[in-house]
């Protein structure tokens, strides 16, 4: 049950629980291992990410992203494509929300949710909401345990599509080579190289 705290009391709830999580992804690097739902569709996966670098890797691709250049690998049956391209940070955010948590104050107002039952564990919602309409993601609910390890995200989108990450697991404190953010051809080869810088 929520309390009824003054608006900025309940900010500062949000802005506590949000600490506990953004504190995690910014010291030093994280592991997280997730599963994502869009919209029936499910893919696992995991994410190593270290300041703003990080390494995506699902079934269906592989992404390296090391601060200025991003290589995508498109996993298919017959063949693998690769796509080089220097994104902008709206476009890193399409393909990883965490960057969202780290930078959440510039684009987002944080609200309290209270407590809440996901799928039978007790987190803490926090609700961001997009101070405009310029940006693609409208909404993002984080789901956070008592301990401050993050349990979910949801993302909402202005064509009311729902993106939902499960956290698998989650390790924090962590330094990565930085061989880990760059695409690595001799190791993943790839059929087809479509540079778009």
């Amino acid at each position: 049950m929520m309390l009824a705290l003054p608006l900025s009391s309940q900010d500062r709830l949000a802005e506590i629980w949000l600490e506990k999580v953004t504190t995690q992804l910014k010291d030093k690097g994280v592991e997280i291992n997730f599963r994502v739902n869009e919209e029936g569709i499910r893919i696992g996966g995991r994410l190593l990410m270290e300041g703003n670098n990080y390494f995506f890797d699902t079934d269906e691709m592989k992404i390296w992203y090391d601060g200025t250049t991003q290589w995508t690998l498109q996993i298919n049956y017959d063949y693998d494509e690769l796509y080089i391209n220097e994104p902008t940070f709206e476009d890193q955010l399409s393909i990883n929300p965490y960057l969202l948590l780290n930078n959440y104050q510039e684009m987002f107002t944080a609200t309290d949710g209270g407590d809440k039952n996901l799928g039978g564990l007790l987190v803490h919602e926090v609700v961001l909401t997009a101070k405009d309409n310029a940006h693609e993601v409208e909404s993002l609910y984080i789901y956070i345990e008592g301990s401050g390890k993050l349990a979910a995200l949801h993302l909402l989108f202005p064509d009311d599509r729902t993106y939902k990450i499960d956290v698998r697991s989650m390790r924090s404190g962590l330094t990565f080579p930085k061989s880990t953010f760059t695409y690595d051809a001799k190791a993943h080869p790839s059929d087809e190289v479509i540079d778009m810088r």
